[in-house]
């Protein structure tokens, strides 16, 4: 087992808001990590850094990180990750309809981007002050104790959240925004706001991130037979073209360069959104 990634399970209780926690550990080393690369997922990321900080780039922008508590809103493009020597990090990966509970901040202005909790939630941040330099088992547990109070459903959250379900489950050829206008009863202008509000992302940005976030579980395997257009098809791609414009938009290369190797993935594949038809009571 890998001693720089790791992964935690989240109880069910709290399954409705967090999906897991997982850890990049540099904390013996005297060295920088090389590069890897996490992937938009459609989650958020409530992040916790001990040591000498973390560089994260997305796209052209370099952004540097110092020991303390984040959150990192939704990732439209890849992430490449860099571990100061003597560095922690311990990763809440929360639902996206989790950080309009906890921060009025506008989720159009942390996409692509990262800010630390004490400018969207003072009071939050500081209860969890000091948990940053413990164990990924204690500062799971704090959070829990801490968010909840915020864990308060409403016609936002379930309307978020329904959305997130029904993309995931519609088969692929059928997961598109023009799909939940009619179940929802919403207009499709409506949705598209409440994404923008709530999430960040339009909806037709985050189908798109689910879409291919399936995909690329599979990629190495179909790119190694040749079978790429299958698996863009069978992904709900119009046609391998379609796909590669998209994988290119996301990763700022082609596919024929994608290395297993180089990429932060989960330890058993992409985790879907779906949950029962309500939230979890707390």
């Amino acid at each position: 087992m890998s001693t720089y990634y790791s992964e935690l399970s989240v109880p069910d209780r709290y399954h409705g808001y967090i999906q897991k926690f997982w850890t990049l550990n540099n904390i013996p080393n005297p060295f920088y990590t090389p590069v890897k690369y996490a992937l938009p997922n459609g989650y958020c990321t409530i992040v916790f850094i001990d040591g000498n900080g973390v560089s994260l780039k997305i796209e052209d922008q370099l952004i540097n990180l110092q020991a303390g508590i984040y959150l990192a809103g939704q990732m439209t493009r890849r992430v490449g990750i860099t571990l100061s020597p003597h560095t922690r990090a311990v990763m809440a990966q929360v639902k996206p309809w989790l950080p309009a509970l906890i921060t009025n901040f506008p989720m159009k202005e942390l996409v692509n981007n990262v800010i630390s909790l004490e400018y969207l939630n003072l009071k939050l941040y500081n209860r969890l002050l000091n948990v940053n330099q413990a164990a990924p088992e204690f500062v799971a547990a704090e959070l829990y104790k801490n968010l909840q109070i915020y864990l308060q459903r409403n016609a936002n959250t379930s309307l978020i959240q329904w959305a997130f379900n029904q993309l995931e489950k519609l088969p692929a050829q059928e997961q598109r925004v023009a799909n939940l206008v009619l179940p929802s009863g919403y207009t499709q202008r409506r949705i598209e706001q409440k994404f923008k509000e709530l999430v960040g992302p339009t909806a037709k940005e985050i189908q798109q991130i689910l879409q291919f976030r399936k995909l690329i579980d599979e990629l190495d395997q179909f790119q190694s037979r040749g079978y790429l257009s299958a698996l863009a098809h069978r992904h709900g791609y119009y046609d391998q073209s379609h796909f590669i414009r998209s994988y290119q938009r996301i990763m700022n290369e082609v596919p024929s360069l994608f290395d297993q190797s180089g990429y932060i993935l989960p330890a058993s594949g992409h985790f879907g959104f779906l949950q029962s038809s309500q939230l979890a009571d707390l």
